[in-house]
């Protein structure tokens, strides 16, 4: 079942062709489907078991290895010793060994011990990397969300203005056959009416590509036709001569959102994300690796041993048991300075990688203040349309009713419901601006 489908309409049969399904998609389900479903979060947790076996196969070399080996030879010419007139062949035309053997490095200054740690610090990289994903795509699902919900505003207020619209231009209609209004001022009226029927129109196609761009994200179908999409209200104060809704859609309001990421104003005590962690990670496994570069300049020291079925035992024919012991030391005496280059090329890489999480550091800081500031100006912007919406509406009342007493022209009455139209959408406008500001601020602090 579509885990965003929390709330399925039931209808009776005879009303199931006449109403349209209902779905409300919360902020928090989507947010929970659009982690599970993310590919490329998957695939960042592949690429993160990848490093950890990795890293787990690079530990392996530092205990004992059991193998099993075995040899086998055909030796067309044996050679042979005479002696005394007699000949004494030194082997057999088939050879064999088969038995376990035993090899260990017992010293290599610590380079398998520095590639271990290497592999170590890659892997929580790569953790690093995918709970970065996991806040990136959280922040794309809360921003998708608030693009729903301004744009299912939008269609809210539209559709109020389409309705006022249609009001006044039957209103004058009426006075028009009563002789109290102009030709002029009902083909005015019209013209509004037929210009916000376009704008709802298109506020409603919006609104349809913001829900299929959400349910995108949350990797899922909608189990509803998101063409035409309204929420409840607007569904039950429609305008006429409009398409009614194929879906009623119910989301969060952003007064919830504004709740649910409060915490993201304050300043966090240990700003250290997720991507700043995982180039300081990437940095301390360039280091290590070249530690266990430059240990390959220096002696090595292995130990091996072996019992093993051998055939035959020299000039005698027979299966005999071998026990062998063996150490081996190694030294590199010429190499045309390869290890160096390659100690110096990792530890390169390894300033690289620390310069880059500084810059990042440093992009974050200013990225948080940026948004610290953006998030003052839109609340003191939010109080300000506020009090501008109550008075545009106020304003286009008072014309509305100044132009049938005959103090105002239908020019005015235009303008005025413009100006009220502007400045709701404004509002709704700003409240979303503001979630979206608060989602950018959480992405930057949360560790998780």
């Amino acid at each position: 079942m579509n885990a965003l489908l929390l709330c399925l309409a039931v209808l009776s049969p005879s009303r199931l062709c006449a109403e349209p399904a209902q779905l409300r998609i919360g902020l928090d389900t989507a947010l929970e489907a659009a982690q599970h479903n993310s590919a490329a979060l998957q695939a960042v947790a592949a690429d993160r078991l990848a490093a950890q076996k990795r890293a787990t196969s690079r530990q392996s070399l530092l205990w004992p290895r059991l193998t099993l080996d075995a040899s086998y030879k055909y030796i067309s010419e044996v050679p042979a010793l005479a002696v005394a007139g007699r000949t004494q062949a030194l082997g057999a035309n088939d050879n064999y060994s088969l038995g376990p053997t035993l090899s260990w490095t017992l010293w290599d200054q610590g380079s398998l011990r520095e590639a271990w740690r290497s592999a170590q610090a890659a892997s929580r990289a790569r953790d690093a990397d995918f709970k970065a994903t996991g806040l990136q795509i959280r922040l794309k699902l809360r921003l998708a969300y608030a693009q729903a919900q301004l744009a299912l505003e939008a269609v809210r207020r539209l559709g109020d203005s389409l309705r006022l619209a249609q009001w006044q231009h039957s209103d004058i209609g009426k006075r028009l056959r009563a002789g109290a209004a102009s030709r002029t001022d009902e083909l005015s009226a019209h013209q509004e009416v037929l210009q916000r029927r376009s704008q709802y129109r298109q506020a409603r196609a919006d609104l349809a590509g913001a829900l299929r761009e959400l349910y995108a994200l949350t990797g899922e179908e909608p189990a509803a036709d998101l063409s035409l999409p309204l929420d409840a209200s607007a569904a039950a104060g429609l305008p006429e001569d409009v398409e009614p809704p194929s879906v009623i859609i119910a989301l969060d309001l952003p007064e919830d959102a504004m709740k649910s990421l409060a915490a993201a104003e304050e300043w966090p005590q240990d700003l250290d994300p997720p991507a700043l962690r995982a180039w300081a990670a990437l940095a301390d496994s360039s280091r290590l690796a070249a530690r266990s570069a430059k240990a390959g300049l220096w002696p090595s020291l292995q130990l091996s041993a072996r019992t093993s079925a051998d055939y035959p035992n020299g000039p005698i024919l027979e299966t005999i048991n071998q026990n062998t012991v063996g150490l081996f030391a190694s030294l590199p005496i010429f190499e045309n300075g390869r290890t160096r280059r390659q100690a110096a090329e990792l530890e390169a890489q390894a300033q690289a990688g620390d310069w880059r999480r500084e810059a990042a550091r440093r992009d974050l800081v200013r990225d948080w203040l940026k948004g610290k500031d953006q998030l003052t100006g839109l609340k003191a912007q939010r109080v300000i349309n506020r009090q501008a919406a109550s008075e545009a509406r106020e304003l286009s009342l008072l014309i509305y009713e100044s132009y049938k007493t005959g103090r105002a022209t239908y020019l005015e009455v235009q303008s005025a419901n413009l100006r009220e139209l502007e400045a709701r959408v404004q509002c709704a406008r700003t409240d979303t601006q503001l979630v979206m500001q608060l989602a950018i601020l959480a992405s930057l602090s949360e560790k998780e």
